[in-house]
């Protein structure tokens, strides 16, 4: 939750799609940004206009193109923005919905279907479950083995004297919300090589190593030690290489008459299914592409020029997107990004509207400090900009996710282009809040 909206009444834990949705909508209204939206807006260029420190900013409306100004921009697009599109042979000749779940048609019905579910990443694992209750026949198509870990209470009803304690004893909903980031900060410790451990049998750390063995052990229990499942479903990589998955149900339902797993890949799609490369047909009317998102590509497809004509594309075109603590980028002023490359804590990342705050509040020093000083524009220093990103790469390099235990070139947090991390920031979370919280004004340039 937002600091700012304290004992939202949240029905359950980790409340579903529709409870998010109504968070948000609640919020937006509460505090003035709904009205205060331009929706159906498609950005496509921002131009910074060196002359006046200005952008300006052009975007695909139902009426036309629409130019807007502004003195800052501040982009939220996030890294979920841009779904990955299948690319199979014979897609174009299947007659069925195929559907991302971004775009999930909210009439359709999925009783009595045969579906196929592509992907067993976040989405395609809380998928499954329901679905699986009332469609005919479930194919998952799996590429990758995920660490999947339960979660307790996971959907389930608030307790009512929880509630209770949340609404009338002080200082309890402080600490609820602390202890739900403070307590994965100890994650960080998953990725840590341990050579001494290493070097007496272990694979990566001792920690890490528990907690393989817990997940190996889930992974039995919840398939009732089918060892078809088992040997098709453990990884062979150290856990916290990828994102973590939460158990929703997966595991079981895979156990289900109605549900097969396909660990064979995909050859072609044809009017009456999916081929894989084994030549088998599945029969199918429906495909769910939960494939997931171009999340390397930060603020794309839009353009963004900044000084002397530069786009941030080209900019990035040498070694991936970069930011200075993530927010900015040298040559292109007054210019701030929630949710930039290297952005998401590697312990302590879940609770993203804290650090979405967080982002917030350090641009908003930097645009206070420029309007006190009455000056027009704002920007990191490059030399800054290059110092900030050669200590985060020699950082990230001491980690699980960028060595060959943590299987990087299949981890969307890891760029495999330029062989770096992306997504996350590598440090300690404690240490990266200090970083954006405390400015250190002799790498910011006010003009």
């Amino acid at each position: 939750e937002f600091a700012f909206e304290k004992n939202y009444p949240w029905p359950e834990y980790f409340g579903k799609g529709q409870f998010v949705r109504e968070f948000l909508l609640h919020i937006s209204r509460k505090y003035g940004m709904y009205d205060n939206t331009r929706f159906d807006h498609d950005l496509k260029r921002a131009t910074f206009d060196e002359d006046r420190d200005v952008w300006v900013l052009e975007a695909d409306t139902p009426d036309g193109i629409e130019t807007i100004e502004a003195n800052v921009v501040i982009n939220a697009v996030g890294a979920f923005a841009n779904q990955r599109t299948p690319n199979f042979e014979g897609l174009e000749d299947f007659p069925g919905p195929v559907i991302h779940p971004s775009q999930w048609p909210e009439d359709y019905d999925y009783k009595d279907r045969r579906i196929a579910v592509i992907g067993n990443g976040s989405t395609g694992v809380q998928l499954l479950s329901p679905i699986a209750e009332e469609a005919e026949q479930v194919y998952v198509f799996q590429r990758s083995k995920q660490w999947i870990s339960p979660r307790p209470k996971y959907g389930q009803p608030i307790e009512p004297e929880v509630r209770w304690l949340l609404d009338n004893f002080p200082g309890y909903w402080n600490w609820w919300r602390y202890m739900a980031i403070a307590a994965l900060f100890k994650t960080h410790d998953q990725l840590i090589p341990d050579e001494e451990w290493q070097a007496n049998g272990g694979y990566w750390n001792e920690v890490n190593d528990q907690l393989r063995s817990f997940l190996t052990n889930y992974i039995h229990e919840q398939t009732d030690n089918d060892s078809d499942l088992v040997d098709r479903l453990i990884p062979d990589y150290a856990p916290f290489s990828r994102r973590p998955v939460v158990d929703n149900g997966w595991y079981r339902a895979l156990t289900r008459d109605n549900v097969e797993l396909i660990t064979d890949s995909i050859d072609r799609f044809t009017p009456d299914g999916i081929v894989t490369e084994d030549g088998t047909l599945h029969e199918v009317d429906t495909v769910i592409t939960a494939i997931g998102f171009e999340i390397v590509q930060f603020l794309w497809p839009a353009d963004y020029i900044g000084r002397d004509g530069l786009n941030v594309h080209d900019f990035w075109s040498k070694d991936g997107p970069r930011a200075y603590i993530s927010m900015m980028v040298p040559h292109f002023p007054n210019m701030f990004m929630l949710y930039g490359p290297n952005s998401q804590p590697l312990s302590g990342g879940t609770g993203l509207p804290i650090w979405y705050q967080v982002w917030s509040g350090y641009a908003a020093q930097l645009i206070v400090r420029m309007l006190e000083e009455g000056k027009s524009s704002v920007e990191v220093k490059l030399e800054a900009h290059e110092r900030y990103n050669e200590a985060l790469d020699k950082e990230a390099s001491k980690l699980l996710l960028m060595h060959d235990m943590g299987s990087p070139d299949n981890n969307y947090y890891v760029n495999a282009t330029h062989n770096r991390l992306q997504m996350s920031s590598p440090w300690y979370g404690p240490e990266y809040h200090r970083l954006c919280t405390e400015v250190d004004w002799d790498d910011i340039e006010i003009t």
